[in-house]
């Protein structure tokens, strides 16, 4: 069963928020390996370019590090720095 999204809330936003929640609550640890963009978008049934700008958002804060040619990866720290959020 797919997750409900809001409707009221940019799903950019809402990906973003989930992938946070995930790491605060410990699913995602550090250094663990985030869903991908297109994994994200199969999941949820949206468009990559949106799951896109939702990681990206975490990238621009420092929350998720990019490691060329193998994926998105939890950064050191990014727990609590979410906490402060």
């Amino acid at each position: 069963m797919v997750p409900a999204l809001d409707d009221g809330t940019p799903l950019f936003v809402q990906i973003a928020g989930q992938l946070a929640d995930d790491i605060v609550d410990g699913q995602l640890a550090e250094g663990s390996r985030v869903p991908s963009t297109n994994e994200l978008a199969a999941f949820y049934r949206i468009n990559p370019a949106t799951a896109a700008k939702g990681i990206n958002m975490l990238v621009d804060d420092g929350v998720l590090e990019k490691r060329r040619g193998i994926g998105m990866f939890v950064a050191a720290g990014a727990r609590e720095h979410l906490r402060g959020w």
